[in-house]
């Protein structure tokens, strides 16, 4: 795979580079977070009703299982859909980017994201 080519982090004011898909530096990645507002509808957030198609899609995909306890061979009902790379960081609603989990694999899965 050919090298990525750096460009300006987009944090404003920032002369540093980057290769990462978010197009924040390692001293801003932490602000592409910002830009999910709290108080936002999901809606307001891309998360409508177009959404809510590719959310079914995925659990009906994963046969409604958590897909983390499913890789430690345990049984659980999976109740969201999780972006594998986040969009915040660069990632799509492609289903190839997209895997259920349970609300507290989720819930720590994006704690541990908001720290990188």
């Amino acid at each position: 795979m050919p090298a990525l080519i750096p460009r300006a982090c987009r944090k404003r004011g920032c002369h540093s580079t980057t290769t990462d898909p978010s197009g924040y530096c390692e001293g801003h990645k932490s602000e592409s977070w910002k830009q999910y507002k709290p108080g936002q509808s999901r809606h307001q957030r891309g998360y409508g009703s177009k959404w809510d198609i590719i959310r079914a899609r995925i659990l009906k995909r994963d046969q409604y299982l958590c897909q983390n306890h499913r890789r430690q061979k345990i049984a659980k009902k999976a109740t969201s859909v999780d972006h594998i790379i986040p969009k915040a960081h660069g990632g799509t609603d492609d289903d190839s980017n997209l895997e259920s989990l349970c609300w507290e694999c989720h819930r720590a899965k994006t704690a541990r994201e908001r720290l990188n």
